[in-house]
């Protein structure tokens, strides 16, 4: 697989160079600002309005830190939703006035990269070699080809099926497990859907949210050994292998497994249908597990998906990747007491004290640390590290995030052309080489 392909990949987009545009000759001063303990503060933006309700682990980590460096160093949170994140970003990038530390989308961030506001993290990773060696590699997903580290993983993000075990045994349906192929999975949804319930809740509105458990399909058909050719021009998307993978999604349509009203309602009308009991599975990540303690405890099971037999890839795949990255203004450098405490606050958020708090709220950290498990009562989070325990690799990033903003789009809107009957696969595939082809 191609280390470097969540990089390289951006870096050839539109976006970024738009991005590059606004921000080139941008730069700025960074003061050190204290607070009434005399603390150094730094500000951390974060793409939520509300850290302690919609990011408790994050909000969780920042209080800890701030507790334990009490009259020293102080973390502030800039917080938006994501829409008004994004923006805010790249106004700020403009004139200057960037947080300390921020979360920036994964198609921006070339952008931001080039333009020169991001601080280069080699010499953060060279000071602190134990964090370096808890990432265990995620941090090479934003390395650009120069070897710079623009940022960090913010979090794993684990992604797969979870399925609701008491329905499975209504309907008579083994659950499934690592062996389980395409055909089986047919099968089970023949069972799951004669018994009454929706096989496989999914809402095609706001559909960036809801392809979470196929970008495993498609590394199972080969996405992270091809997708360098494709974006270099040495080959299509539209190819024999992609064809299979949108094929086997619209075989799954065929068989009844989405909801009838899949085009009218979006990831979290789906999920209440999941939540509720309504249908037996439901494609996401740990993101919701907390959700899925509180509504199905002990019922919930989790399964990485099918196997397929005409692929010519590896299929001791798993789905556990880095999110969308961390990033710290280059202006940090400008002053020593903010360096210092950005440095101090990033060594804190990678540590195993900040991983056991990510644990606790059902988050799994960017980092790996031997001997941290979630809580038996954490009935989802524990049936995905039951998952994980299988010992296959994962690719560097998720699928849809080693494109350009344009072709992912076109992903998620050809995945549900493919399963409404609009689109054919190769139609699908196609409209994918049309959005390449005009992002250059």
């Amino acid at each position: 697989m191609k280390k470097n392909a969540l990089m390289t990949v951006l870096s050839a987009t539109a976006a970024a160079t738009m991005i590059v545009g606004m921000l080139a000759g941008c730069g700025g001063k960074t003061s050190a600002t204290k607070d009434a303990d005399g603390a150094t503060v730094i500000k951390f933006g974060i793409n939520v309005a509300n850290p302690a309700k919609q990011e408790p682990a994050t909000n969780a980590i920042v209080e800890a830190f701030n507790k334990e460096n009490k009259g020293k160093y102080k973390v502030q949170f800039e917080a938006a939703d994501t829409e008004s994140h994004n923006k805010n970003m790249k106004l700020e990038a403009s004139d200057g006035t960037l947080p300390q530390v921020f979360w920036v989308e994964g198609s921006q961030v070339t952008g931001f990269n080039e333009s020169g506001v991001l601080l280069d993290l080699k010499d953060f990773l060279k000071q602190n070699p134990n964090v370096k060696k808890a990432l265990n590699g995620s941090e090479k997903a934003f390395q650009d080809d120069s070897g710079v580290q623009y940022g960090l993983p913010y979090q794993s993000n684990v992604q797969g099926i979870f399925y609701n075990k008491e329905l499975f045994d209504k309907a008579g349906v083994e659950y499934p497990n690592d062996d389980t192929t395409y055909d089986e999975f047919i099968q089970m949804v023949d069972k799951l859907k004669a018994s009454g319930v929706t096989p496989l809740a999914i809402g095609s509105k706001n559909s960036s949210f809801a392809m979470w458990e196929f970008n495993l399909w498609l590394a199972r058909y080969g996405w992270s050994d091809s997708v360098q050719d494709i974006l270099n021009g040495k080959q299509k998307f539209n190819n024999p292998e992609l064809v299979k993978a949108f094929s086997k999604i619209q075989g799954l349509s065929k068989a009844g497994a989405f909801p009838e009203n899949m085009s009218t309602i979006e990831y979290f009308d789906a999920k209440q249908q999941f939540d509720t009991g309504k249908a037996a599975m439901f494609g996401s990540g740990q993101w919701d597990c907390a959700e899925f303690d509180k509504n199905l405890g002990d019922k919930i099971g989790f399964w990485w998906g099918p196997t397929f037999k005409d692929s010519k890839a590896d299929q001791k795949l798993d789905m556990k990747v880095p999110s969308a990255p961390i990033a710290v203004s280059a202006s940090v450098s400008d002053n020593e007491d903010i360096k210092n405490a950005t440095y101090a606050f990033l060594k804190f958020y990678y540590s195993k004290d900040a991983a056991e708090l990510s644990y606790e709220n059902s988050m799994f950290p960017a980092t790996s640390y031997v001997g941290l498990t979630p809580d038996s009562k954490q009935y989802s989070m524990s049936a995905m590290a039951d998952a994980l325990s299988n010992g296959y690799e994962s690719p560097v990033a998720a699928p849809d995030l080693t494109v350009p903003s344009a072709v992912q789009q076109s992903l998620y809107d050809g995945l549900f052309g493919v399963m409404q009957g609009t689109y054919t696969p190769q139609q699908a595939l196609t409209k994918m080489d049309e959005a390449l082809a005009n992002s250059k």
